[in-house]
């Protein structure tokens, strides 16, 4: 929904959110990253501050039910025409999620690369961020996280992050690190994917020229 829904009807936007969704659940800024404006919420008080809170950073607000007992698992993603997915890492936040402040201010969040989940699932983790990287047209790199339901280990997308970090100690490189693939090779990747995917534009036609 819009700010200026929220700002002209509370109680509706406040009604469909406790029918349709329910506690607990995330309010989040819908077009902004790392964790900025969002807030996991218990109850209808601290459903209004949080979209209170929401409506500072964005004019559009998402609604999404929490998911139980989370894992959060990040898969990168390369290549152009045949993109392939690395093995997954995970996050072990020492907040209650991976917000803002464990992202960028605190010391201490865990990553465990490769993730310690079974073949199965770690097959279907990779196939998935492939799915989603080709169904958004993505090319080079990208990063797919997701959320594992920790009762029932089903799988959510919850972003793919077309320009992830990528310094040596970045999640990226280093999930590609523990696939087999160094930081020099895959820098050489990247620029070898640029070449072949300008090549392949600069074969199409850019103009309509009339026939007679």
């Amino acid at each position: 929904f819009y700010r200026y829904e929220w700002d002209s009807d509370k109680e509706t936007i406040r009604n469909k959110a406790l029918k349709k969704i329910g506690f607990p659940c995330f309010v989040k800024s819908a077009n902004l990253g790392s964790s900025v404006g969002i807030s996991k919420v218990n109850s209808e008080t601290e459903l209004n501050a949080a979209i209170d809170d929401s409506c500072k950073y964005s004019n559009r607000i998402l609604i999404e039910k929490a998911v139980s007992n989370p894992r959060e698992v990040e898969i990168s993603v390369l290549g152009h025409e045949n993109p392939i997915a690395s093995l997954p890492g995970e996050i072990l936040p020492h907040r209650e999620f991976y917000d803002y402040t464990a992202k960028y201010l605190e010391e201490g969040t865990g990553l465990i690369a490769p993730a310690q989940i079974d073949e199965h699932l770690t097959n279907k983790l990779r196939v998935l961020a492939v799915e989603t990287f080709k169904a958004l047209d993505c090319s080079g790199m990208a990063r797919v996280d997701f959320l594992i339901d920790g009762d029932t280990e089903e799988l959510f997308i919850s972003e793919i992050n077309t320009i992830p970090g990528f310094t040596q100690i970045s999640m990226y490189p280093k999930l590609w690190e523990i696939t087999g693939i160094t930081f020099p090779e895959l820098i050489t990747k990247l620029f070898d994917f640029a070449i072949h995917r300008k090549n392949d534009e600069m074969k199409l036609k850019t103009d309509i020229k009339e026939t007679v």
